[in-house]
């Protein structure tokens, strides 16, 4: 055999080897089939979903000054009222007759002021008259444990007391009743003996029940203390009417003709009694302090499910009617102290709800809680930060109190290179990492990150518009593997 023979023997032995040894390692090393994705610019949001409660920015609840009976209520809930507004007015003839006797008083008094001394004598009797009257009534309140006009109805302070306590009484045994039936409801709701619209109904009752006892115990509260600060009042007033009776005895008994000055100081303390008086008059009338919408008017000690009529009967500090102002709606959340540090004031916010169907609302972050607080949820130990979100449109169906979602976007970058998140891997020393597709092989490509959400995360550096990255965890994709790109999946048909 010539030697350009076996030459050429010999090559074909050594190509026909590389052929069998690429065939054989195709054939050990199958190409894997990966979910890919092409990189490239768009924007990126991460949001921090909480759940809110809408609300008006200010409200402010107008209490009875005096008491008395209703006489009218001229507004209703959800109207809108100008500043100054006549909202309501009480009923006290007592305060009215006080009235006309003090102007009546004023008169005369100004008139003797005038004349000579010759009817002083008469003026002081009379003053006299009117202490005695004076104490004598002081004395009664004291008794009673109620000021002149404030009680009136013939509501003692003792009544005030036990009214107050059957209402903590009344509140605290539903209360009772609520936590039991809820409690009762999470086990049957735990068993599947209940839908979970009957236990949310439970709770909210639940809810209800614990602001119940809480407004009845404040008002107990109230009440104790507006009765305390009355007694010393009325204690007060009778050692006062006391020395204006001996005060007045004296002058009776030291009056001398032509005693002017004595005159016009009873003048001068008839006027201010008459200013008094027409102050109490005032207060009869209760006006809008600011242009708002009307909340709430109250309802019936006794029966909260009826609104206050004319001729109920009020007491002073009773609540009447709850105005708000007529600004936009702010949405009011919590948010947890982990999750703080990633909101500030003027960021985005996207309110939706449960009757907003497939809209949304944009709002702003406008404040930020100074302090954080303990959660609601006895079984979430952090605390948490009141988060204010002031709504930039409204709906015509929202309503103060109703509850809404919130998703408070903390990163809005409008032009930034993403990837999916499963596509991140990190190595032993939790460098991060990706894997892109280039001429049939899996690259890894190390990358800086920016920030996440629930679906991907942008790539600072280390990829460019166009690359081609792995978007499977699988495990057994690594440097160099063999990949080839799955087919997307095409969308059904959607029935006819």
């Amino acid at each position: 055999m010539s030697r350009r023979r076996r030459l050429a023997i010999a090559a074909g032995a050594v190509a026909l080897l590389i052929v069998v040894g690429v065939v054989a390692g195709r054939m050990r090393s199958p190409a894997l089939s990966v979910q890919t994705v092409r990189v490239s610019y768009g924007r990126f949001e991460a949001r921090l979903p909480e759940t809110g409660q809408i609300q008006r920015p200010t409200t402010e609840t107008l209490a009875a000054l005096v008491g008395g009976n209703v006489g009218a209520i001229y507004v209703r809930p959800s109207q809108h009222v100008a500043a100054g507004q006549l909202l309501a007015t009480i009923v006290n003839p007592q305060l009215e007759s006080n009235a006309m006797t003090a102007r009546a008083a004023y008169e005369a008094a100004a008139s003797r002021a005038l004349k000579t001394g010759k009817t002083l004598p008469l003026q002081n009797s009379s003053a006299v008259v009117q202490a005695r009257v004076a104490l004598q009534q002081a004395e009664q309140d004291l008794a009673q444990g109620t000021q002149s006009g404030l009680g009136y109805g013939a509501v003692t302070a003792q009544e005030q007391r036990l009214a107050a306590d059957a209402d903590v009484s009344r509140t605290q045994t539903d209360l009772r009743e609520a936590r039991r039936i809820a409690d009762a409801n999470r086990d049957l709701y735990a068993n599947k003996a209940i839908s979970k619209d009957a236990l949310d109904q439970s709770v909210a009752k639940l809810e209800e029940a614990k602001v119940a006892a809480d407004q009845a115990l404040e008002r107990r509260k109230i009440i104790a203390g507006q009765l305390a600060r009355n007694e010393e009042y009325l204690r007060n007033r009778v050692r006062a009417q006391r020395d204006a009776l001996r005060q007045a005895e004296a002058n009776l008994a030291a009056t001398q003709p032509g005693d002017v000055a004595a005159a016009e100081a009873d003048a001068a303390r008839a006027a201010a009694d008459l200013q008094f008086a027409q102050e109490q008059i005032a207060r009869m009338q209760i006006h809008a302090p600011f242009a708002g919408i009307v909340q709430n008017v109250a309802s019936q000690a006794n029966d909260p499910l009826r609104p206050l009529q004319p001729g109920d009967a009020v007491t002073v500090g009773q609540a009447l009617i709850t105005l708000a102002t007529d600004e936009p709606f702010v949405v009011r959340t919590k948010v947890d102290e982990q999750d703080v540090a990633a909101i500030a004031v003027g960021q985005r916010a996207i309110v939706s709800g449960e009757a907003f169907g497939s809209r949304t609302l944009p709002g702003r972050v406008t404040a930020i809680s100074a302090y954080a607080q303990k959660s609601d949820d006895p079984t979430n130990t952090s605390r948490q930060i009141l988060t204010t979100v002031r709504l930039q449109r409204s709906l015509p169906f929202l309503r103060d109190g109703m509850t809404v979602d919130v998703d408070i976007v903390t990163v809005d970058e409008p032009h930034v290179l993403t990837v999916p998140t499963d596509a991140v891997r990190r190595d032993a020393k939790s460098k991060p990492y990706v894997f892109v597709l280039r001429n049939g092989r899996a690259q890894r490509v190390e990358v800086r990150l920016g920030a996440s959400n629930d679906s991907s995360t942008i790539v600072r550096r280390g990829l460019n518009a166009g690359d081609v990255v792995v978007a499977d965890k699988n495990p057994a994709i690594v440097a160099d593997a063999a990949v080839v790109a799955a087919p997307s999946a095409k969308p059904s048909p959607s029935p006819r």
